[in-house]
């Protein structure tokens, strides 16, 4: 992991974010990457520095963010720190940064989001893991220091997610954790337990060296199971693909990753690649 990446707009979810990539990028020796996107003119970011001068106010409120992004870069004097300030709207800002400087995990902070039109509009954090095509951690309270002795995996385990599986093994394995895998079922028309069980085996076989057990878990719903089984086991990470993606589905009944996103607790991972 060489690039991390934490789009802020300087609230406490967005520090509380920050302060977790910073961790991050001392154990991995990663470059951090600020990032703050404001409201500027149309194609702001592609005119020439005196077209940009043509537009005082505007110019006026990126001196003002940069400011603040160099406050912020003070906290992580020891670590290399790269600051941006765009003017696309975050999720083209974020996937458009991501791309051109081979971004390995955006770290974002959130406090979820509540109520019905919670699948329709969704909060920023929700906005960039539904479309950016890259890892995204999202962390809800502060860290101050990296606890992942045990570690949840949740997939239908499907051969499609042994990509992201091995991104999490990648990432996990500094930490030398005990990994947990869990499949949830919903209904006794769910995958039997015996075939569930098997399709784990190959994702056991690739977390080798790393202690690994598997789990199938029963519960009302995939999040509440998910957030359920890892509360009960104590865990300090709660990793899930995010690479199948269907937005009818989404709005009727919501995605089982935003959903998670949204209510845990604990980190979670989102992995997803192009």
């Amino acid at each position: 992991m060489k690039n991390i990446l934490v789009p802020t707009d300087f609230s406490a979810c967005a520090k509380n974010a920050a302060g977790a990539a910073y961790l991050l990028a001392k154990q991995f020796g990663a470059k951090l990457h600020l990032l703050t996107n404001i409201t500027l003119p149309r194609g702001w970011d592609e005119m020439s520095e005196a077209e940009q001068q043509q537009n005082p106010t505007a110019v006026a409120a990126v001196q003002r963010a940069m400011v603040q992004l160099s406050e912020m870069k003070k906290w992580f004097a020891d670590v290399p720190v790269a600051t941006a300030c765009k003017g696309q709207k975050l999720v083209e800002c974020v996937s458009r940064y991501v791309q051109e400087h081979g971004i390995d995990l955006t770290v974002m902070g959130s406090h979820g989001a509540s109520g019905k039109n919670e699948y329709f509009i969704g909060s920023n954090t929700q906005k960039v893991v539904r479309t950016v095509h890259c890892p995204v951690l999202v962390i809800k309270n502060p860290m101050e220091k990296l606890d992942f002795e045990k570690v949840v995996f949740a997939s239908n385990f499907n051969p499609g997610d042994m990509k992201a599986f091995e991104y999490f093994k990648n990432f996990i394995k500094h930490f030398v954790p005990e990994v947990h895998l869990v499949a949830i079922r919903t209904s006794p028309f769910d995958t039997p337990y015996p075939v569930q069980m098997e399709a784990m085996k190959p994702f056991e076989t690739a977390c080798a060296p790393l202690v690994c057990k598997s789990h199938v878990y029963q519960d009302i719903s995939i999040d509440e199971g998910i957030r359920s089984f890892a509360k009960g086991l104590g865990a300090g990470l709660v990793a899930i693909s995010n690479h199948e993606r269907h937005p009818l589905k989404r709005m009727l009944v919501g995605s089982n990753v935003e959903m998670l996103v949204n209510h845990a607790d604990l980190p979670v991972l989102t992995i997803d690649f192009v």
